[in-house]
């Protein structure tokens, strides 16, 4: 039986992460989650994950946590801090999307 091999790849076509194993999803969990769960507002989100090398994104209408160089690494909901329960306690986001509404970055 013959095994094909693809280069690991962070995101699919869409511009969303792949789901995260086990491990990474556990330990950027422990690292991230306490500074989604302590943010007292949208900007103050950003700014603690921009001092962990991370940014917020939307894609599809999906909260998306991406690297330093733009690349999706995971949902919000995959760490365990979903958009939804954000938006109860932050408010609702105010986003600027792209030509294509696919896409958008918050505005603070």
């Amino acid at each position: 039986m013959a095994v094909q091999s693809v280069p690991f790849s962070t995101e699919t076509t869409s511009g969303m992460p792949l789901p995260l194993d086990s491990e990474t999803a556990m330990l950027l969990r422990t690292v991230l989650l306490p500074h989604f769960e302590r943010a007292t507002s949208w900007g103050d989100l950003c700014a603690r994950l921009a001092a962990k090398g991370y940014e917020i994104t939307f894609r599809n209408g999906h909260l998306v946590l991406a690297d330093e160089s733009g690349k999706p690494v995971c949902t919000g909901s995959m760490i365990g801090s979903p958009l939804a329960r954000l938006a109860e306690r932050l408010g609702r986001p105010k986003l600027r999307s792209d030509c294509t509404g696919a896409c958008a970055t918050l505005q603070n």
